[in-house]
């Protein structure tokens, strides 16, 4: 009964305070490119869809902590909270509901970031652009095993293909003696495998025989080669400030740790998109132990402010700290897990002491 009554509440507000944010979001994004803007209405209603999509990173973690915000000041308001309170229902308890829904649509946001959905600001932006240069990843150069890669243009939303264009790969033998290179102007993945198009290879014989040719040249039309390198898998490893979806994180991460190179970004990216989303319950917690139990004993207009402004404070803490880890610039270990893990330890501590604080 409890349940369902505050979380009828905190959902309504919830809806609510979404709403407006994503209409907000979604109308600055529309005078941004209002020049590019395709005139196609299918387009259009794509673009909208894509970018609201991608709105969600920015506009549900502030939204379920400003609906909490809301939901409380509200019901002290009227006197409900102090109500529920009366019938014997403990702080805990009132928020054990908020919490459940929280942490459950939370999920569900992690979840939309195991799928293709955790690109939909580069599906937005390929309908503005439309095949400009925007999209293109230029210059990656990449080591699989014994084969480095060196892709000249990466077209990872060209006509809903994954195009490469320049691809050169360059195979070593145990002794790191150049054996076979593989040159294309244009590959395509398939499969989950990159067809090299009339593919020029050049083998190197192992022994070098005076009289003896060691020099082999063939020509393949479809040349299949980089079993797994998928767009997203390179890019994720290449690039300074990389976006990937939770599956290609982790598939890259398994390459990271293959070829032994660095996966500082890729795991602040998957601490990005797994762990940290979860300040919001820990945020709410803290909050509802702040709010008394009658507004006479309070100036509600000023705890609803300081409850406003210290959650964009932390909001805008790991924003901006997940940002620093994904380039680079912080250890990901230090700059995300920590923080979150002080932030955990601060929440039992409110959690545990919020039934004995009444004022």
């Amino acid at each position: 009964m409890l349940f369902r009554f505050v979380g009828f509440y905190y959902l309504k507000y919830f809806l609510i305070i979404f709403l407006a944010l994503e209409g907000f979001f979604l109308a600055i994004d529309t005078l941004k490119y209002v020049d590019d803007l395709p005139d196609s209405a299918n387009l259009l209603i794509l673009f909208l869809f894509y970018d609201g999509v991608y709105a969600l990173t920015y506009t549900l973690p502030i939204s379920l902590v400003l609906c909490s915000i809301m939901f409380y000041i509200t019901f002290l308001k009227n006197s409900q909270l102090t109500a529920l309170m009366a019938l014997g229902y403990s702080k805990r308890q009132i928020l054990a509901p908020i919490l459940c829904i929280s942490s459950l649509v939370i999920a569900g946001f992690i979840g939309l970031n195991a799928t293709p959905f955790a690109y939909a600001q580069e599906y937005a932006e390929a309908i503005v652009y439309q095949q400009r240069a925007k999209s293109v990843r230029e210059n990656l150069l990449l080591k699989s095993d014994n084969q480095y890669i060196f892709v000249h243009k990466l077209y990872p939303l060209l006509n809903g293909e994954v195009r490469a264009e320049g691809i050169k790969i360059f195979e070593l033998d145990e002794e790191f003696k150049l054996r076979a290179y593989h040159e294309s102007r244009e590959a395509y993945f398939e499969n989950n495998g990159w067809i090299l198009k009339n593919a020029t290879t050049s083998k190197i014989a192992s022994n070098l025989i005076l009289g003896k040719k060691v020099l082999q040249t063939i020509f393949d039309q479809d040349l299949r080669t980089l079993e797994g390198f998928n767009s997203k898998v390179l890019e994720t490893i290449a690039q300074d400030k990389p976006v990937a979806s939770i599956i290609d994180a982790l598939a890259s991460l398994k390459i990271a740790h293959q070829q032994g190179i660095s996966s500082d970004k890729i795991r602040a990216i998957l601490y990005g998109l797994i762990i940290i989303p979860f300040f919001v319950p820990l945020c709410i917690a803290i909050i509802a132990f702040y709010i008394p139990s009658l507004p006479r004993y309070g100036n509600l207009a000023m705890i609803s402010f300081a409850c406003i402004i210290g959650a964009l404070a932390i909001w805008g803490l790991f924003f901006s700290l997940t940002q620093l880890s994904v380039a680079g610039l912080v250890y990901p270990e230090i700059g995300l897990l920590f923080p979150i893990a002080i932030l955990f330890a601060v929440f039992l501590w409110h959690i545990t002491h919020i039934n004995k604080k009444f004022l």
